[in-house]
């Protein structure tokens, strides 16, 4: 059994947790796109009063339309913890020097207060990232560095008895993951309708409200209130559609995983940096829309299988493969 002694640096400490640094802001887009809205709706009742002049109804029209579009085409921005709080936090948890012992069986991580072994039968994820290998179980990361593994001539093998540890399971067959356009853009909003009904459907009814009784106006005939109706809800719908659809093609799809490998017990997922499986025990929650399966393995997160990526018989064998598993929970 090989010992590899290591310590982790603050620049380790970095890489390890920059997903959970770089936190989403959609501050600025969802700005953007209330206050066009509100600009448009604005612009059509100056409009709708009769002050045909451009200004000010034109000119409040054309900033909403201006705001509606920054607010899909814009970035979220990253926000991160200053670095004196990420430098305590290196201190508390991770400046300790270790060791990692691994055979056949498993590996071990010795510290300064005690130690953990795990059998490779618990291993589910490997990351292996620009200057770490990291294992990870269904609870617990560990994160080893490439230097002290290269310097003992031990990365190669154990990437290699990791790789195999997951690679034991039987696989059935594997399907693309990549989905068209189209069925991405029905998983979002079905996943969105899926969990926000409720919220959606009060927020939707109250702007066909203010539609109906202020910009509509009183002098405004019965088939054309009815009008406004039905095209107000098309329209909120339409500008989901191609917000996802904008999403869709900014999407950095080389950072997912291209294919599934469905096996009787779980599911093996690979990327440029990652290789993980699931089990099947663990799904939560299993949905199907026209196009593709929408997996649950965790309440607000799903995994999305385009149905054209299956033959018959892989589709078949993928429902029975799946329902045979009790789901946990169903997802509200």
């Amino acid at each position: 059994m090989p010992t590899i002694e290591y310590q982790l640096s603050f620049e380790h400490y970095l890489e390890m947790t920059s997903s959970r640094r770089e936190k989403k802001d959609y501050r600025f887009a969802a700005f953007s796109a209330i206050t066009g809205f509100f600009c448009i709706a604005g612009g059509y009742l100056f409009l709708k009063l009769g002050h045909e002049s451009f200004f000010p109804g034109g000119f409040l029209l054309a900033t909403g339309l201006l705001g509606m579009l920054l607010g899909f085409l814009a970035k979220s921005k990253p926000t991160r913890p200053d670095t004196k709080t990420l430098q305590r936090e290196y201190e508390l948890a991770c400046e300790d020097r270790r060791t990692l012992e691994f055979d056949d069986k498993g590996w071990k991580v010795q510290w300064q207060e005690g130690e953990d072994f795990r059998p490779w039968s618990c291993l589910r994820q490997i990351y292996d990232l620009e200057t770490l290998l990291v294992l990870a179980t269904g609870t617990t990361y560990y994160w080893f560095p490439k230097e002290a593994l290269q310097e003992a001539g031990q990365l190669e093998p154990l990437k290699a008895i990791a790789e195999s540890s997951l690679a034991k399971r039987q696989m059935l067959f594997q399907v693309a993951l990549r989905p068209s356009a189209l069925v991405y853009v029905a998983g979002r909003m079905y996943h969105g309708w899926l969990r926000l009904s409720v919220p959606r459907l009060l927020g939707l009814s109250a702007v066909v409200l203010i539609i109906y009784w202020g910009l509509l106006g009183q002098n405004e005939t019965l088939s054309g209130k009815a009008w406004g109706l039905v095209a107000v809800p098309l329209l909120l719908t339409l500008l989901e559609a191609l917000f996802y659809f904008a999403s869709y093609y900014k999407e950095d799809w080389s950072a997912h995983s291209t294919n599934a490998e469905i096996m009787s017990d779980c599911t093996g997922f690979r990327s440029k940096k990652v290789r993980w499986i699931i089990e099947h025990r663990q799904l939560m929650n299993l949905r199907e829309i026209p196009g593709a399966f929408l997996l649950y393995f965790e309440p607000n997160s799903y995994y999305l299988f385009p149905k054209r990526s299956f033959s018959k018989e892989q589709m078949t064998r993928f429902r029975e493969v799946i329902t045979t598993t009790p789901l946990q929970a169903a997802t509200r």
